[in-house]
């Protein structure tokens, strides 16, 4: 089973209870949006912020490898053994 590394920042680190990291081994041919609807049933503070629907919202950015999903498979990437994935809330401003 792939074992991936899974990194939160802003708004879902504090959501996730200060978590910032976890490792997570994950069944063959788990997706980003797998991986997204896992961990809200993890950690039940992100629960409706990382999957809406059947899609992770426009304005979450998901990176695996330091490389965004909009230029991968979007959220029907498969993580492979040793993948970083990381999650960035939308961003607030003015």
């Amino acid at each position: 089973m792939p074992r991936v590394r899974v990194r939160l920042f802003a708004e879902y680190y504090d959501l996730a209870g200060k978590r910032r990291e976890l490792v997570l081994e994950l069944p063959p041919g788990t997706t980003v949006l797998d991986l997204a609807r896992l961990l809200e049933e993890k950690l039940p503070g992100l629960r409706g912020r990382l999957v809406r629907g059947d899609k992770i919202p426009e304005d979450t950015k998901v990176l695996v490898n330091g490389r965004n999903i909009e230029w991968l498979r979007k959220e029907k990437t498969v993580l492979r053994e040793g993948d970083t994935v990381a999650f960035f809330p939308p961003a607030a401003g003015g």
